[in-house]
């Protein structure tokens, strides 16, 4: 009866003994301090502040989007700003 228990038992603790000597995945993966702008979906505080300056404080949806697209066109933002818009225009779109 010992010997059935040891026979269950023990792949178990080894399974257990193994997984112990393994480092967790977060530990040996390098932190990243901030996500790439080629990645980013969401525009930054300084681009929406940019963009309100350009299109008045009261435009909102897709009066402010439009403005937006007028404004990428004319090339009116800073470089940083028009990419962030374009990239989150992108992320926006439907996939076909």
């Amino acid at each position: 009866m010992k010997i059935v228990a040891l026979v269950l038992i023990a792949p178990a603790l080894i399974a257990g003994h193994a997984f112990a000597q393994t480092p967790p995945p977060s530990a040996s993966a390098p932190a990243t301090s901030a996500p790439s702008p080629e990645k980013s979906t969401s525009v930054s505080h300084d681009c929406k502040k940019e963009a309100r300056k350009l299109c008045g404080m009261e435009a909102r949806g897709s009066e402010l989007q439009g403005c937006i697209k007028n404004n990428l066109d004319l090339n009116k933002f800073s470089a940083s700003c028009a990419t962030e818009f374009k990239n989150a225009a992108a992320a926006k779109k439907p996939s076909s």
